[in-house]
């Protein structure tokens, strides 16, 4: 009886994604489906068909749930294989998001927490780098610096807030944080 129900699901939502296959709600839907059945293989086969469907204006609203994609896939294969959850995290970092036209912080960050994770802290602290040269935001100051105050590193805790501050001078959040860690 479940094989049915499960069978009549993927061939409801199979139907779906062919009709709007930049519906990714329904992808979401499909890949957690074959995640609930047990199914790795198909979960990834679901999840490499979803990614395929790259947005196609280069507005960040189009990209918002579509991101979300390759964050849910990196994080199901930290469970299964963490070499390709690395890999993915990396393709979509580094050739997929069009950073100069918009980024997405959390995908900075969530990546440079699974290299912690995975030991690979000076790998974590290099993409922290990299991605304050290329697009810095607030966000990802923070999570920079609360990582080196965990570590208690303060002076690179303290050049990440005076970075900051160049970068946001106007900034009153930025200063009270900074004057907060001093205190």
């Amino acid at each position: 009886m479940e094989e049915a129900l499960l069978t009549k699901r993927r061939h409801a939502l199979e139907a779906e994604v062919s009709r709007e296959p930049f519906n990714y709600d329904t992808w979401f839907d499909y890949v957690r489906l074959e995640e609930q059945a047990g199914e790795a293989g198909q979960a990834r086969e679901v999840y490499e068909r979803a990614i395929a469907n790259v947005p196609p204006t280069k507005e960040k609203r189009h990209w918002k749930r579509y991101i979300y994609l390759w964050l849910n896939y990196a994080m199901f294969e930290e469970q299964h294989n963490v070499e390709r959850a690395g890999m993915i995290y990396e393709k979509a970092l580094f050739d997929l998001i069009p950073h100069e036209t918009f980024t997405f912080s959390k995908i900075w960050i969530l990546y440079s927490h699974f290299l912690i994770r995975n030991k690979q802290l000076d790998k974590a602290r290099k993409l922290f780098g990299q991605a304050l040269g290329r697009c810095p935001r607030r966000k990802i100051f923070k999570a920079y610096a609360q990582l080196e105050e965990k570590l208690a590193q303060f002076d690179r805790c303290r050049k990440i807030y005076e970075r900051q501050i160049e970068v946001f001078p106007d900034s009153s959040d930025t200063w009270i944080e900074y004057a907060e860690f001093e205190a």
